[in-house]
């Protein structure tokens, strides 16, 4: 089993929520069309979002009672409390293998038969994947930053309430899942459970459509400008196995 949770952002801090809900839409649609039925995709949010498509009950939303974000800093410590509020879920279910998704990405549809095929790992960080530049019509393959890796989750690493839910701060935060992208990789190798390459690439990074919260200062370094430029182009429309492994029905 594998749990997929989706931290969304609200409308009142959306610029463009018709636009969201549809990047959300598509989210959500990459990750239900696992190959392997054993997960359950659980989103934390203010207000539960127009679906496009029917789902099961493997789909759960959580809505959350706080205050809306009125800044950047407080649209991470929202991020950070929605985290926290699916890890409590998490652990109510039993833990295990957990992926935080980022409510604009596309996610590969192998993740859950992986997972399935390897129950003794401690889990996996993504490497290697693919960027989706905001109107585009094609992919570029990426060696990025990763986005959140899959991490096999303890009852006792996942909270049991709400407490430290508003604390801001990834690097001092109590709970693993809590410590962002790069940090949980560090503190599990620190821990003695060291996270394994995923060995193929299973995410596609949606960029510049102007809700990103990674890039809400327009911040992009120049070395990976100057590696995008040359990364070949992949058009889905073109590439069956890529449009059916991120359920990309819309280039």
């Amino acid at each position: 089993m594998i749990y997929f949770g989706i931290p969304l952002r609200s409308k009142v801090s959306s610029n463009n929520w018709e636009q969201v809900c549809m990047l959300f839409n598509r989210t959500l649609w990459s990750i239900y069309n696992q190959t392997n039925p054993n997960f359950r995709i659980i989103i934390a949010c203010h207000e539960k979002p127009e679906l496009t498509r029917n789902y099961d009950n493997r789909v759960e939303f959580i809505q959350v009672d706080i205050p809306f974000p009125k800044n950047l800093q407080e649209q991470m410590i929202d991020k950070g409390y929605k985290v926290h509020t699916i890890a409590k879920r998490i652990r109510e279910y039993g833990g295990g293998y957990t992926l935080i998704a980022d409510a604009d990405d596309l996610y590969s549809n192998k993740i859950s038969q992986f997972v399935f095929e390897h129950p003794n790992e401690n889990g996996w960080v993504m490497k290697t994947g693919y960027e989706y530049i905001w109107n585009k019509n094609y992919l570029k393959y990426s060696m990025k930053h990763p986005p959140q890796p899959i991490v096999n989750y303890t009852l006792n690493e996942l909270p049991e309430d709400l407490d430290e839910a508003m604390n801001s701060s990834e690097i001092g935060a109590k709970y693993i899942i809590r410590k962002g992208h790069g940090n949980i990789e560090k503190v599990c190798k620190e821990l003695g459970r060291p996270l394994k390459k995923l060995p193929f690439p299973a995410h596609v990074y949606v960029k510049y459509h102007g809700d990103n919260h990674s890039l809400l200062n327009g911040q992009d370094s120049l070395l990976r400008r100057i590696l995008r430029f040359f990364m070949p182009i992949i058009q889905p429309n073109k590439n069956t196995r890529m449009k059916n492994e991120f359920s990309i029905d819309w280039i």
